[in-house]
């Protein structure tokens, strides 16, 4: 077969990847024997032991496997073929972008906002999200970044008492721009008093206090950022963290951050001496 562009090559073996999960899954068994295969070679009687699947039922899907050339058979023995190694690799990858677009989806529906083209193009950037199964998911991965900053910028329409203690305890060494709108700080006096005094005294740190309450949270380090999702009651609810972000996805959030910030700087901070 040949191909006459780069992307003609690239096509080809996405659908060749497309083609081989559904012959994977066309059946509930050959996933789990290709698996168990993959730990190490087994006879038919081990395989359907641990199966727990009819005879029938297994010779036919180790047949087609074997068609497939995922597997060999070897005396009374069956073993993976690289080929099937392959298969199993790149199956796992088309998970990975299956669960990673789901993602990406909850979170879009939750950051309501007209995001740049470039935004769907995601490389190994983390996406996180709030879920019964890992209710703090993206609570802990905003925490991590702020934790492991060597500078932070932080536009945020919501500041939890916790993380303005955080930021106390790391404006000795850490350089911190906060901004965020009136009615966040106002809540913030009432309920960290004290750690807000310390963060206006800092000379690590600038506080920015806006009118208007941003529709979503942005975070810069030295080389990463951070977009981030509120629900209704103002909590974290998923986050997209870009490390070493391409141009065009730094490039919007500096401009949306700059634009936020911009907008408040006649708002005075909600606070007394």
């Amino acid at each position: 077969m040949n191909f006459d562009t780069q992307t003609e090559v690239e096509d080809s073996v996405e659908n060749d990847t497309y083609d081989d999960a559904k012959v994977l899954m066309e059946t509930r068994h050959r996933f789990r024997l290709l698996r168990l295969l993959e730990q190490s070679s087994r006879t038919q009687s081990e395989l359907a032991e641990q199966m727990d699947i009819h005879r029938t039922t297994l010779r036919r899907n180790l047949r087609t496997l074997r068609q497939q050339n995922w597997i060999a058979e070897d005396g009374n023995r069956y073993a993976i073929t690289a080929a099937g190694e392959i298969v199993l690799s790149s199956f796992d990858e088309l998970l990975r972008d299956v669960e990673r677009a789901t993602k990406l989806g909850t979170f879009l529906t939750e950051c309501t906002v007209d995001l740049p083209e470039e935004f769907p193009a995601l490389g190994n950037d983390e996406i996180a999200l709030n879920g019964a199964d890992q209710p703090f998911a993206a609570v802990n991965e905003f925490i991590e970044f702020i934790e492991t900053a060597d500078r932070l910028q932080l536009c945020l329409p919501a500041i939890n008492p916790r993380y303005v203690t955080l930021l106390t305890d790391l404006c000795p060494t850490t350089r911190i721009e906060l901004v965020g709108p009136k009615e966040c700080f106002e809540t913030l006096v009432a309920t960290a008093a004290a750690e807000l005094r310390t963060l206006r005294r800092s000379d690590t740190v600038a506080v920015t206090v806006i009118d208007e309450r941003p529709p979503f949270g942005i975070c810069f380090d030295e080389d990463r950022c951070m977009l981030v999702a509120y629900n209704d009651g103002g909590g974290i609810h998923g986050i997209v963290r870009f490390d070493d972000p391409a141009g065009g996805i730094e490039n919007w959030l500096e401009d949306e951050y700059r634009s936020f910030e911009q907008g408040g700087r006649n708002a005075e901070l909600p606070l007394t001496e």
